[in-house]
């Protein structure tokens, strides 16, 4: 049996990409304003690029275009989404970070392809005490001089959660907790759906592969940049004055209440309240709980004038060790060195029905003969290095991090590595179109499909998204797929 039916609701996204964000999120000129040049800055900023520099040094420029984008994304906000532009990343722990503003899936392919009525989203950190209705009522945030006190009629839009990656299975971490996945769009491609009503398969059915290509909007395009796409009506870039489609995957691990001083400081924390089946209501009805979470897993995929679609992933530096030199000892959110039983590296060991216990670790299961057991907690190694590049640039990264106040928690990730197209022009031609790099997964949103093969990697995988019943291609978007079963099993 499933934890809920909202967990079912992002099961098939969770095989692929996200999509856009949210039409009442983040106004025009709040995007117009995160514009910035073409060529990746030195210097920390929340200014989210729009562009790699693609005319020399193609791995560290793509890097730096990754690490900027991560770094912006986290960037701490007040509670209309905007950044705060006189603090830096370390700063304002409190506060909700950018991207947690984007909208959900969920929201935007809503039941029977009717239009979406989208409200903004209102992450943990604003929603406040009624007893203080000035700041409810004007959503204007700083910084919090203490923790707010959660109304849980306002984290209705903080539910969308799943315990399902691809192969349909959980992952476990090592505490013996599910490891929670959401998914994120960006205003740019939200606007963009609903405007041209693609929220409804109907309205997709003129589309084909031939001269009449769905496309998602790609950046501004800067009078620096090459465009890669003949010719320039295939892609509707040239009239977009801000940044492009940018499609989010978030991976938590579940951390306990109260948060220890100890990981505060090592992760960045929030909560997400969510409903689970418990194991004293197994068929019944589900239960909310709202829980603190640590963020160990972001992938960021965004839709550039210059290049195409550009992938980035991001973990925590504790989630798994590489395969290729397992430690004799140490700790890790995914891993153990001193596993005894149930070892044998990335295979799912969870066992339906997936439940919620009543005390940490919360991941549980029960037996045909009825006894609730704890969940087998997941063994999981990294089988696609961090290549070198990558390694380089986290270290430089990790400095200018050291150099602000306060950012101690936002060194403890990583660059897993960037993907894309040379020769984006052709992205479906699969025996033309270059990969760079050929292989690329995060251990903590694909950790039982990771594969050592050359090619098998995100772009791979999401060549094969096709709009609602067709072979069109979805402009490597497999949630356009799910405007019909995303609202199949909302009821």
């Amino acid at each position: 049996m499933k934890l809920t039916q909202r967990f079912a609701a992002i099961l098939s996204a969770i095989l692929a990409c996200l999509v856009g964000g949210g039409l009442l999120v983040l106004p025009a000129e709040n995007a117009q304003a995160l514009i910035q040049s073409p060529v990746p800055k030195t210097g920390l900023t929340y200014a989210i690029p729009v562009n790699p520099n693609i005319v020399s040094n193609p791995e560290t420029n793509f890097g730096a275009f990754a690490w900027q984008a991560f770094v912006a994304l986290n960037w701490p906000a007040d509670c209309k989404g905007v950044p705060l532009k006189e603090k830096t990343i370390g700063e304002a722990p409190n506060n909700p970070r950018v991207w947690e503003f984007y909208q959900f899936p969920e929201d935007v392919f809503t039941r029977d392809g009717a239009k979406p009525e989208l409200q903004p989203i209102v992450p943990p950190q604003c929603a406040v005490s009624k007893d203080n209705q000035s700041v409810a009522q004007d959503l204007r945030l700083t910084e919090f001089a203490s923790e707010p006190t959660f109304q849980p009629d306002q984290l209705e839009l903080n539910r969308k959660l799943s315990i399902l990656v691809p192969g349909n299975k959980p992952l476990i971490d090592r505490a013996g907790n599910y490891i929670l996945n959401e998914i994120r769009m960006n205003p740019v491609e939200v606007n963009q759906i609903v405007e041209n009503g693609w929220y409804s398969p109907e309205n997709l059915k003129d589309f084909n592969n031939e001269n009449n290509l769905f496309q998602l909007m790609c950046s501004a395009l800067q009078p620096q940049g090459i465009y890669p796409y003949p010719p320039f009506d295939r892609v509707p870039c040239s009239d977009n004055t801000s940044m492009g489609t940018i499609e989010l995957k978030a991976a938590w691990k579940v951390l306990q209440d109260p948060v220890p001083d100890e990981l505060r400081s090592t992760y960045y924390t929030t909560t997400r309240t969510f409903d689970v089946q418990t194991p004293d209501n197994v068929n019944g009805e589900k239960t909310e709980v709202t829980v603190p979470v640590g963020l160990v897993g972001f992938h960021i995929i965004q839709k550039t004038s210059q290049q195409g679609w550009i992938w980035a992933t991001f973990e925590h530096i504790k989630n798994a060790p590489d395969a290729k030199n397992l430690p004799e000892s140490g700790d890790y959110n995914l891993y153990s060195s001193d596993c005894q039983e149930n070892c044998t590296a990335n295979k799912p060991f969870a066992k339906k029905p997936y439940l919620w216990g009543k005390e940490f670790p919360y991941a549980v299961t029960q037996t045909e003969g009825g006894e609730i057991v704890k969940q087998i907690p997941s063994q999981i190694t990294r089988l696609v290095s961090i290549p070198d590049i990558a390694q380089s640039l986290n270290s430089k990264w990790k400095a200018k991090l050291a150099a602000v106040p306060n950012a101690s928690v936002w060194q403890n990730y990583q660059l897993i590595g960037v993907q894309w197209l040379d020769n984006p022009y052709i992205p479906y031609d699969l025996n033309e179109r270059r990969l760079i790099p050929a292989q690329l997964a995060n251990v903590t949103l694909e950790p039982y499909v990771q594969k050592t093969e050359l090619g098998s990697s995100c772009i791979a995988c999401h060549t094969n998204a096709w709009l609602p019943s067709s072979k069109v291609h979805a402009d490597f978007s497999f949630l356009m797929n799910n405007n019909q079963s995303l609202g199949s099993v909302r009821k």
